[in-house]
C-alpha cells in the first residue's frame, strides 16, 4: 500500500512540473518575440511635440523609409513672422543654438527639403502651417524601420519685422517611424 501512495506522489509532483515548465517556457518564447518584434526597444514614452513658447505643434509624422518629417508649426507671437528655413536634427550643437547635423544654418536650401516642398511664407500670429523636411542624426537623414524611436529638435529661422532675423528650437519631438 505505501509504494502505491508513493507513487501516486512521484507522479503528482512529475505533472506539476511539466505543467509549470509548459507556462513557463510558453513565456520565455513570449517576451522573446515581442522583444523581437520592437515591442521592448528604446522608445519607452508616449509620443510628444513639445512647443517652445509663443509656439504651438499639432499633427506630426515621420517618415521611416526617406526621413521625411511633417509637422504642423504654429506662432502666437504677437505679429507676422516670415519662416525662412526650418531644420530637424536629433542633436544640438555644443552651444545649443542650431543644430549639429543637416541644416546646420537652417536656411532655404533645397538639399534639406522635398522637391517644391518648402517657400519663404509669412506665419501670422494664431496660425499655423505645414513644413516637411528632413530629420539628420549623426549618420545622415534620419531613417529607421517602422516603429523604432525617434527623437529631436526642430529649428526655425525666422524674422520678425523690425528685429531681423533668428534661429531657435520652436519645438521637441520624441516619436515613431511610420
Amino acid at each position: 500500500m505505501r509504494v502505491v501512495s508513493e507513487s501516486r506522489r512521484a507522479q503528482a509532483a512529475v505533472d506539476f512540473l511539466i505543467s509549470y515548465g509548459i507556462v513557463i517556457l510558453a513565456l520565455a518564447i513570449t517576451v522573446g518575440l515581442l522583444y523581437e518584434i520592437g515591442i521592448n526597444n528604446s522608445y519607452t514614452e508616449s509620443p510628444y511635440c513639445t512647443p517652445s513658447p509663443s509656439f504651438s505643434c499639432g499633427y506630426y509624422s515621420l517618415a521611416g523609409d526617406n526621413g521625411m518629417l511633417q509637422v504642423q508649426l504654429g506662432q502666437d507671437t504677437g505679429t507676422g513672422i516670415t519662416v525662412d528655413g526650418v531644420a530637424c536634427a536629433a542633436d544640438e550643437n555644443a552651444i545649443g543654438d542650431v543644430p549639429a547635423e543637416g541644416n546646420l544654418h537652417v536656411t532655404q536650401n533645397s538639399l534639406y527639403y522635398p522637391p517644391n516642398a518648402f517657400a519663404v511664407n509669412t506665419l501670422y500670429s494664431g496660425t499655423s502651417d505645414v513644413y516637411s523636411v528632413y530629420c539628420y542624426d549623426s549618420g545622415g537623414v534620419a531613417t529607421g524601420r517602422l516603429g523604432s524611436a525617434f527623437s529631436g529638435f526642430v529649428w526655425l529661422n525666422y524674422t520678425i519685422p523690425g528685429y531681423g532675423s533668428q534661429t531657435e528650437v520652436v519645438a521637441t519631438i520624441n516619436t515613431k517611424y511610420t
